[in-house]
């Protein structure tokens, strides 16, 4: 199956779930939307950009089988979940002309983000509250970016 959804119990996360290697990634785009149907543009916009590029990375530089997972939880936190059997680990690098950037937007604008280790495949992961601020009460896009 491409493309599974499950609402939980009430109280419990909804998730949503899609095979990487069945769908293209305009369909992930469009399932971060449905999953966050009337909420804020910025917080929908950040979401999609985070999923796109966990999921991207998962193409380009992971092996197959790849699969996504999102999770709406019950407070208000948006869990984006990649997994693929590639042994790489994602880590930040200095940007240049050949990329960089990727992960240094995820750390920006997710509230948290990891990787989790199995065997036979890794879970990169990034957490978005949406509630639109970070801890200072200030909206993320608006705080300085330390140096």
């Amino acid at each position: 199956m491409a493309m599974e959804s499950r609402d939980t119990a009430r109280g419990d996360p909804q998730e949503t779930r899609c095979d990487l290697d069945e769908v293209p990634l305009r369909h992930v785009r469009g399932l971060v939307r449905e999953v966050l149907a009337g909420r804020d543009g910025l917080e929908v916009d950040d979401a999609v950009l985070v999923a796109d590029e966990l999921v991207s990375n998962a193409h380009q530089h992971g092996k197959a089988p790849r699969a996504c997972r999102l999770v709406l939880t019950g407070e208000g936190r948006l869990r984006i979940e990649v997994d693929d059997a590639g042994p790489g680990q994602p880590k930040m690098r200095t940007p240049d002309r050949t990329g960089g950037r990727g992960l240094r937007m995820v750390n920006r604008l997710a509230s948290a983000w990891g990787v989790e280790r199995y065997p036979g495949h890794k879970t990169v992961w990034a957490e978005l509250a949406l509630d639109g601020v970070d801890g200072t009460g200030h909206a993320r896009h608006l705080t300085i970016a330390p140096n």
